[in-house]
């Protein structure tokens, strides 16, 4: 595939994903609270990226690194979302998949804009992962987001809004171990979309 076919593939990706992304903010002003979950952070942030991204590539202008690394933290939380939706969501709440992927904003922040995001990032957009630090880096909107959440629910400012959260509920053992699994499970998810992208 030429070098130009391929930005033209990103181009219309990104396009899509910022679509997706738009539709998914507007269903979600309905309600502001959503705003406190990670699923509407992580998207808008990727919202955001896609939309940096787009300004680049139709100035055929060269994508710098600071942007290439913010696509891969935006990326990693996607999944992130998309995981623990299938893993833990869904499980805890009777594999309920009719809400958590064709309702309202989950049709689009739980499964369309993580898996369009993936694939673009992945298999499409040119930029190699190189050190441990951007691997790292590509954690850290999970790391800040649980940090935050867990001292506001000490707080007792925020209640959850995940149920993994609610420190006061399960415990500072129960909770320490989520936010080990969470943050870890996130490292690891970026060292994996960083091997599966350099073969």
């Amino acid at each position: 595939m030429t070098e130009e076919k391929n930005k033209n593939i990103v181009l219309i990706l990104n396009i899509i994903l910022i679509i997706l992304g738009m539709i998914g903010f507007i269903i979600s002003l309905k309600n502001v609270e959503y705003f406190i979950y990670y699923t509407q952070d992580s998207n808008i942030f990727s919202l955001i990226v896609s939309i940096f991204y787009v300004y680049y590539l139709l100035k055929k202008k060269e994508i710098p690194k600071w942007l290439n690394i913010l696509k891969y933290i935006a990326v990693t939380s996607l999944m992130v979302t998309f995981l623990v939706v299938v893993f833990i969501l869904i499980p805890m709440y009777n594999f309920n998949y009719q809400f958590f992927f064709f309702t309202g904003s989950n049709l689009y922040y739980h499964l369309l804009c993580p898996i369009i995001a993936f694939i673009s990032f992945v298999f499409f957009e040119d930029y190699e992962i190189k050190s441990f630090k951007e691997t790292l880096l590509a954690t850290s909107f999970t790391g800040i987001y649980a940090f935050l959440f867990i001292i506001l629910n000490i707080l007792k400012i925020v209640d959850g809004p995940y149920p993994f959260l609610q420190v006061y509920k399960n415990g500072v053992y129960m909770s320490l171990i989520w936010f080990l699994l969470i943050v870890g499970g996130s490292f690891l998810l970026s060292k994996i979309i960083g091997r599966i992208k350099r073969k």
